[in-house]
């Protein structure tokens, strides 16, 4: 075994390194690289582990994770351009060196032709169109409280989407971003029936599919409000499909079914929490848009970027600014924009006519507690996001002790659940679940999901007299951590395990039908879920969550952590961290290495 192997086992030994990593650099050594290239192929694949879409290189020189740099800066270029393993854009090598940055070859592809694909839809010219249905009193995007000069940031969206082939909808919680969605589809379908042209069809997705559920739970409660809602629903797909079955990705294959030359059957691809889209996935689905179709993304700009590589919506939103539009726009949408400052700066991408944030909340008042929470952590306002807690109000409470009282915490949340172990309903025992909910930052610790979850578990155990050793038991709440199409879950799926008249236990799930019942032994791969990641909470909002940071500073915390978990409270708000821990996360942004956004710019 080299030298540089036995220090990157080493490095796996400390978990500073995965398993993987190391054993790409092995991989590398066994094919006749120098150990300078096999430690840049390990820190390429730690770099997409963590999120990355390259490996920007090091100043200093790479390292060995937790040791000095192994070489100097030049040593190390100078070995990548010399050696056979590693390629320029274009070649077919493992390792992909463009300009200062160093990819897998797999994720070179995927940024590559995702930018290439994003290019082409860029490049389309604007559609004409006639804003004055958008304005008339009375129309589709009439609210009544929108005042004269004002900006209604929901028809501006509509417009951006009928006037190009891609756009992205950014807005955080309760702006309105379905709302705008179900009258875009209205309108496409209204212009080809005035065109004489056939019903376009309209493929909805999202990441997961409890965010797909959600997504067509919100249309369908949207088209109530919505004249000739029947004549819609009929022409609408009757279900959001995950990402994964739009595409036809199977397990074991990384190819989907649809792609260039086989792309999907849809005039009009809208996808919904596309912050939680990476970048892979993101890549197949453009390569699977028929030349002729609009891509529609919704999501929030601040909110957490996909577990895995990439943050594609942030870095779309970023590189366009914030509803900064082109002269041409401008000039097109006319008294659509109200009253907006004339004098812009041309925009700096060619993304800028193509990106809408939608400005107000309708969930919370950006005036209320949370919102001013949410906003100022938004900004990195550390100051301002402390004193949202201050004074008489109850939406948010900040307990920012030293240490979080972890057993007083368990207790309380022990005693919101006891409902469910009393409950003997199906439907009021899943809704318990909508209305508090424990969040943390971290899986593992002693403020971890599993540590949390086993505290409360145990509680309840003892205060209704069950054996805390059973893995199933009245009242148990679980949420789904894999896609089973088979048995119609799928991750992120939330569920009640209750006992029946007839003494059996029976887990309920909610469906479009109402509820539907499966036997212990049927569910597929699962956990408890009294206490649940931010990152698993994505899509979900309930009305009172507990947000709760670990007791030490870590680089898992974030701004957009915070935002994220803050925004999935409806009503209120407790968040248990120290101080500084709180600071911290607050001032410290996700930054992932990507070049999509210079690409989209040349």
């Amino acid at each position: 075994m080299s030298l540089l192997q036995q220090r990157l086992d080493a490095a796996v030994d400390r978990e500073q390194l995965r398993a993987i990593d190391a054993a790409l650099a092995d991989w590398c050594l066994r094919h006749g690289a120098s150990p300078a290239v096999a430690l840049g192929m390990c820190l390429a694949s730690q770099a997409v582990g963590d999120g990355h879409a390259c490996l920007e290189l090091p100043d200093q020189g790479p390292a060995v994770p937790g040791e000095q740099p192994f070489c100097s800066a030049s040593a190390f270029l100078e070995a990548l351009t010399q050696s056979e393993l590693v390629g320029v854009p274009g070649d077919s090598r493992p390792l992909i060196l463009d300009g200062g940055r160093l990819y897998l070859h797999r994720y070179w592809d995927y940024e590559h032709r995702l930018a290439l694909r994003l290019r082409e839809l860029l490049a389309q010219p604007p559609a004409e169109l006639d804003v004055s249905p958008l304005l008339r009193e009375g129309g589709l995007f009439d609210y009544g409280w929108i005042g004269e000069g004002d900006t209604n940031w929901q028809a501006v969206a509509a417009a951006t989407a009928l006037r190009h082939r891609f756009t992205v909808i950014s807005g955080g919680p309760g702006t309105g971003k379905t709302y705008t969605v179900l009258r875009l589809i209205r309108l496409l379908m209204d212009t080809a029936g005035q065109r004489g042209e056939r019903a376009p069809v309209i493929r909805l997705a999202a990441p997961t599919g409890k965010a797909a559920a959600r997504m067509m739970e919100s249309i369908q409660a949207g088209l109530a409000d919505l004249q000739e809602a029947e004549s819609m629903r009929e022409q609408l797909p009757d279900k959001a499909a995950t990402l994964h079955r739009l595409l036809g990705l199977r397990q074991g294959s990384t190819r989907p079914w649809y792609h260039r030359d086989n792309p999907l059957v849809a005039d009009a691809v809208i996808v919904d929490e596309a912050s939680m889209v990476d970048l892979p996935l993101m890549a197949k689905l453009a390569d699977a848009l028929p030349e002729h179709a609009r891509l529609i993304l919704l999501g929030d700009r601040y909110q957490l970027a996909s577990v895995e590589s990439g943050s594609v919506l942030a870095e779309l939103c970023d590189g366009a600014g914030m509803n900064s539009f082109s002269a041409g726009q401008r000039k097109a949408f006319g008294p659509l924009l109200g009253e907006l400052p004339s004098e812009r700066s041309a925009p700096a991408s060619p993304l800028s006519d193509h990106v809408v944030t939608l400005q107000t909340s309708h969930r919370f008042h950006a005036g209320s507690p949370i919102g001013r929470f949410a906003a100022a952590v938004n900004d990195g306002d550390v100051d301002g996001a402390m004193l949202s807690g201050e004074g008489e109000q109850r939406d948010v409470r900040l307990n920012l002790s030293t240490a979080p009282d972890l057993d007083a915490l368990a207790e309380e949340l022990a005693k919101a659940y006891a409902p469910l172990v009393e409950s003997s309903a199906p439907e009021e025992a899943l809704a318990v679940l909508d209305t508090i909910r424990l969040l943390t930052a971290t899986r593992v610790g002693p403020g971890g999901v599993m540590a949390m979850n086993r505290r409360i578990h145990q509680l309840l155990a003892l205060g209704h007299g069950f054996d805390p050793q059973r893995s199933w038991y009245h009242g148990r709440p679980i949420i789904i951590l894999q896609n089973d199409y088979r048995a119609g879950l799928f991750n992120g799926d939330t569920g009640v395990c209750l006992r029946g008249e007839d003494g059996h236990l029976r887990v309920w799930f909610r469906a479009e039908e109402g509820v539907r019942q499966l036997l212990p032994t049927s569910v597929p791969q699962h956990e408890t879920v009294f206490a649940m990641t931010v990152h698993k909470s994505q899509g979900s909002e309930f009305s009172h969550v507990h947000l709760l940071l670990p007791e030490a500073d870590s680089p898992v915390l974030s701004r957009e952590l915070v935002y994220t978990g803050i925004t999935r409270a409806r009503q209120q708000l407790t968040l248990h961290a120290p101080a500084p821990v709180l600071a911290a996360a607050i001032a410290r942004r996700v930054t992932r290495n990507s070049a999509l956004s210079e690409r989209l710019r040349h």
